[in-house]
């Protein structure tokens, strides 16, 4: 059994095209290539990203990087009697013709959250200042803050009572030196309890330009009734039908993602509506009690059919043939060095 988490070539290589992106934009314009932007076209680029396709302008050590990792992912997959996938986005993804993977192998497995009543949460009123978290081990989170410090001010233009409170392990210096009370940007790092970091909070900001899989953080949040504003990249996976039906809101680029943030935290209505709707999501999606049947029942059948499974599976014997060969060559190998 092989548990995804999330497709890790997609999220590298999606790093490698925003680290392109920027290169070009900070050529262009002759800026600090730290001075990040987040662009509709950026977004776009990110998102249509498959590592199984894409054309690379350079061969550079983050792109031997992503194929090498999504070489070691197919073997991966096409050896495992079942895989759990965390994400619709790349259970699709996964399931593209040229992956050539069986689709019985291919269970959803994404969070498996407890039932959320929507009344045990604090409400607006009992809220102020934004969030923001994630540890500070993960390149999306730090880029996402990096970002969040430029457009900050923006924000805090329009609402000069809010702040914004980042929390995450490992705090770099760059990230420590954001900190500024007088511009009301909180850098608290490690933080022990996240109930305490989120149910006091109104709104979890979240620009995330690349990254994969299921995101805790708004996991997180829509368990504790508090509303995001993120990307197509922090959303991905995790709805049903269309943005509106979100719990938050969902953009693409900096003045829209301002936007956003001022009218979600300054309108109760729309606050209270969204704060719904993601904890519906949550109770709908990342439910414990059924997701864990989908996998129970899974692995029921796996384990009743597991010879019939195996014989059809002609990728996965090929591996197993040569990885079985391989390992019984090595152990000679070894067995004739003890000798001498």
């Amino acid at each position: 059994i092989l548990d995804m988490q999330d497709v890790h070539s997609l999220r590298i290589g999606r790093q490698q095209i925003v680290k392109e992106i920027d290169q070009r934009e900070a050529n262009e314009n002759n800026r600090n290539n730290n001075n990040i932007k987040m662009t509709a076209q950026l977004i776009d680029e990110v998102m249509k990203f498959d590592p199984s396709t894409h054309e690379w302008a350079e061969d550079l050590p983050q792109v031997k990087k992503a194929h090498s990792t999504l070489l070691r992912e197919l073997a991966s997959i096409h050896r495992s009697d079942l895989v759990l996938v965390c994400s619709s986005s790349e259970m699709k993804l996964i399931k593209q013709h040229s992956w050539n993977v069986a689709p019985w192998k291919l269970i959803p497995a994404s969070f498996f959250q407890k039932r959320v009543e929507q009344e045990t949460t604090s409400s607006y009123d009992e809220r102020c200042d934004f969030v923001s978290i994630g540890g500070f081990k993960h390149p999306p989170n730090v880029d996402s803050v990096r970002l969040l410090r430029r457009i900050w001010p923006r924000i805090r233009c329009r609402l000069p009572n809010a702040r914004l409170h980042v929390y995450g392990a490992y705090p770099t210096n760059e990230i420590l030196s954001m900190h500024d009370e007088e511009l009301g940007f909180y850098v608290h790092g490690h933080v022990e309890d996240i109930k305490e970091a989120l149910q006091r909070r109104r709104v979890l900001l979240a620009p995330l330009r690349f990254g994969a899989g299921i995101k805790g953080k708004i996991i997180d949040s829509w368990g504790y009734g508090l509303p995001v504003v993120t990307t197509p990249v922090g959303a991905e996976g995790m709805t049903i039908a269309s943005d509106d039906d979100w719990g938050g809101c969902v953009v693409s680029n900096e003045d829209e993602f301002v936007e956003a943030a001022v009218n979600l935290y300054s309108t109760k209505e729309l606050w209270e509506y969204r704060q719904k709707k993601g904890v519906e999501l949550l109770n709908s999606l990342f439910n414990k009690e059924q997701n864990l049947q989908l996998i129970d029942e899974a692995l029921s059948d796996a384990m009743i059919n597991l010879w019939q499974r195996r014989k059809k599976d002609m990728t996965g014997q090929l591996l197993w043939h040569q990885s079985n060969r391989s390992t019984e060559y090595f152990s000679k190998w070894i067995e004739l060095k003890e000798l001498k």
